[in-house]
């Protein structure tokens, strides 16, 4: 079995027909599979990046919250 990644633009029409076509095909054969990925975009990564390096604000209320920023 071969595992392709391909990105498609859904807002496209050849990239709506593309997509249809696969998932017509995936419906009628079940030795084809599709899985949605969902990859974070910059920003959360840059996020997650800040809490894995202790770059956060702890705070114990909503007013420090507000007050720390």
């Amino acid at each position: 079995m071969t595992t392709i990644k391909l990105t498609i633009n859904e807002k496209t029409g050849k990239g709506k027909h593309l997509l249809a076509l696969i998932k017509e095909i995936a419906k009628s054969d079940d030795n084809i599979h599709i899985e949605k990925l969902h990859e974070p975009n910059r920003e959360t990564i840059m996020a997650m990046n800040d809490t894995s390096a202790g770059r956060v604000t702890l705070v114990n209320t909503i007013d420090e919250l507000f007050d720390s920023i």
